[in-house]
């Protein structure tokens, strides 16, 4: 077996969710705040595009990196929302932004090199730095400064064998919002160091409290020539299953991911492309509606843990995730079985009480555990209750 993937573990967020549903199959009363989804469902004119394109025959092949149509209204997109130029030959669509992700990394990581992530970090991208025989280089993002990456972090973790960095703002799993001026001294700096920059701008409308989402791309364009920018339809229009991502930068990087995606998949499934292409069209009161409930449920949340003994949180500003600091209770025990890290703690949660969430191990912080609110206020108030009801039985 390759040693590569040896060293890689699972997915904890799959397997805490995969876990939860185990459960509910038997018949548990199981509150999950572990998967990164919106409960709401996809447009019905989304639906309707697909099923009206499998009607139509729309079921064979595309063009691996996508259809035509749908790459060139990406590139519309990127140009009127993002303030960034893209021919829509430099435009690529995927099988998710994790793909995106991916294909990026692989094509661009020789053996040896050194990626730069923010930490802490989504679960999947030190493995796939790995897996395409690079090395992760952790940036520390302090809670108390809001989890926030600065340029000075970065200038310390650079070294000359330093190839890239990932940019992830709104922020999985922080909810942090990256300040423009961070990131327009962070592009600058990259610039100077030639440091490609990935841009993982997926929650790019998850954003409350009046902050603004800023690709780093656009605030510094000089960087876009050394620069790629990913994002997709998941988080926006609800479309998780769907499985479109897409990635925009310099055409030979993308044109050298499609080719490694034409070895790996191929094109994302067509019926989905039509689903995309007519997400784009789309007026904004679906997304706006789901972005104002998402910030109510945060609120509530925020508000809910501050009554909660033993834990706290920084108020997240973007995406639709906390990090709730659970450090203080290691060392305490439950009918016997004592909690240590945030590993057992979401282990003896769930089996106690019936609750779902994410270790922080998973994200590079063992001192938090991760919930999401993109699920029913209902579940939301249930899930953090019993939040308590286990925090307060711990002795």
């Amino acid at each position: 077996m390759n040693p590569r993937i040896k060293a890689v573990p699972p997915s904890l967020t799959l397997a805490i969710t995969a876990k939860a549903a185990a459960l509910r199959e038997k018949g548990e009363d199981v509150i999950s705040l572990s998967a990164g989804e919106p409960d709401f469902d996809t447009p019905q004119p989304v639906k309707d595009a697909a099923i009206k394109a499998i009607r139509d025959g729309h079921t064979k092949y595309t063009a691996t990196a996508g259809m035509a149509s749908l790459r060139r209204a990406i590139a519309e997109k990127l140009h009127a929302e993002n303030g960034l130029q893209y021919d829509h030959t430099s435009v690529m669509v995927s099988v998710g932004a994790k793909q995106c992700l991916f294909n990026l990394i692989f094509v661009l990581c020789e053996e040896g090199d050194d990626v730069l992530i923010p930490s802490p970090y989504w679960l999947s991208t030190p493995e796939m730095a790995k897996l395409a025989g690079a090395n992760p280089v952790f940036v520390p993002c302090p809670e108390e400064k809001g989890f926030a990456l600065t340029a000075e972090a970065v200038k310390k973790a650079w070294t000359p064998k330093t190839r890239l960095i990932i940019v992830n703002s709104p922020n999985n799993p922080t909810g942090a919002v990256y300040d423009d001026k961070e990131l327009t001294a962070i592009g600058k700096f990259c610039v100077e160091k030639k440091i490609f920059v990935i841009s993982d701008e997926i929650y790019e409308r998850m954003v409350y409290d009046g902050r603004k989402h800023h690709s780093i791309l656009a605030l510094v364009p000089e960087l876009r020539s050394q620069a790629a920018v990913v994002s997709g339809f998941s988080k926006t229009w609800s479309m998780t299953g769907w499985r479109v991502g897409y990635a925009a930068g310099p055409k030979e990087i993308i044109d050298a991911a499609d080719r490694f995606q034409g070895h790996a998949t191929a094109n994302t499934a067509t019926p989905s492309q039509h689903a995309a292409l007519a997400a784009l069209i789309l007026d904004d009161s679906f997304t706006d509606g789901m972005i104002r409930e998402f910030d109510k449920r945060r609120r509530f949340c925020v508000d809910r843990i501050k009554k909660i003994p033993g834990v706290s949180a920084a108020e997240p500003h973007g995406a639709f995730y906390i990090l709730i600091r659970v450090d203080g209770l290691y060392g305490k025990s439950i009918g016997g079985k004592k909690v240590s890290d945030s590993l057992t703690f979401c282990e003896i949660l769930l089996e106690k009480e019936k609750l779902a969430a994410v270790p922080g191990v998973a994200f590079g912080t063992d001192k938090h555990i991760r919930i999401s609110y993109a699920t029913s206020m209902g579940a939301l108030e249930k899930g953090l209750n019993r939040l308590e009801k286990f925090v307060r039985a711990l002795q």
